[in-house]
């Protein structure tokens, strides 16, 4: 994760390449998943009882469970030919699955003896970065007044009402409750992290949402960054060492004016209020999705 919101994205210097050998287990080759998704930039932590690797930036995006040869990527499941291995307090997995687990996020080219993780090549397309600015066709006219929540049918334009304020309210009743990658369910944990606080707050509106922020992203309709409205979806990348940049690590809810409401590790602790209108946000930026009108 970064260091800070201050930082700037594409300053820091990348290594040309990292290595991970790869280990022999009864004949068979592993590499170490903690190690590789450290080196593309991604934060890892196993749950309370050891048994489960938690991969991503600011929600986990990838569980790696010992003894079993299905791990869960962005809530869809992924089944390797062989089981993930737990050696010393390290997570093994086959090295022939490291594309299937990482190929997504990270150029990565595998060998009889290791595995070589590599910078992104640039893609071409011209990086935009501009402002962001409310829709001031969607301010609230009475018109929806009083609506209650549903999912964004095909031609609806999702114009703000009094659900969306009341979204927005519920939301700031949470401000200053702890980050936790990985958080189990509030009720249990009373911790968010950036796509648990979201789907929690959604399903109060009776509409159900994935887990993860990138599985979020792939629901409602595009928005433009200038035309946002209060309860519209704003999802980032977070920048890493190898990690491709279209990758979705980070999820917040739009408040309007410019501000952003979210879970997350920095620059506070847990939720807070964010002025997303800085050289960070606008450029870790990937897209907004307005998910729900009344």
């Amino acid at each position: 994760m970064p260091e800070s919101e201050d930082d700037g994205v594409g300053t820091r210097s990348s290594p040309i390449r990292a290595v991970v050998p790869f280990e022999n287990i009864g004949g068979q080759r592993y590499a170490d998943a903690e190690k590789l998704a450290g080196l593309i930039g991604f934060h890892t932590e196993y749950t309370e009882a050891g048994s489960t690797l938690l991969v991503g930036d600011h929600d986990p995006e990838l569980k790696i469970s010992a003894g079993s040869r299905e791990a869960v990527k962005a809530d869809r499941t992924v089944t390797m030919a062989l089981s993930a291995v737990l050696a010393d307090g390290r997570m093994l997995v086959p090295s022939n699955e490291l594309k299937k687990l990482f190929g997504d996020e990270a150029l990565i080219a595998v060998d009889s003896k290791q595995a070589v993780v590599m910078p992104q090549p640039p893609d071409g397309r011209p990086e935009s970065v501009g402002d962001f600015a409310d829709d001031s066709a969607g301010t609230a006219s009475g018109r929806n007044a009083g609506g209650t929540w549903r999912m964004l049918a095909d031609g609806d334009d999702g114009s703000t009402s009094s659900a969306n304020a009341e979204l927005i309210k519920e939301a700031k009743r949470y401000l200053g409750v702890q980050y936790q990658f990985g958080a189990a369910h509030y009720s249990v944990s009373k911790r968010f992290d950036c796509s648990s606080f979201v789907q929690y707050l959604f399903a109060g509106q009776g509409i159900e949402l994935p887990r993860t922020a990138r599985a979020q992203a792939l629901l409602g309709k595009e928005v433009p960054r200038d035309k946002l409205r209060p309860g519209d979806l704003l999802f980032f990348h977070v920048p890493g060492r190898f990690k491709d940049h279209e990758t979705i690590g980070h999820v917040g809810i739009y408040m309007g004016g410019g501000k952003m409401i979210h879970s997350s590790p920095l620059p506070l602790d847990g939720v807070q209020i964010t002025d997303i209108d800085r050289p960070y946000w606008k450029e870790t930026f990937r897209v907004a999705k307005r998910i729900l009108q009344t």
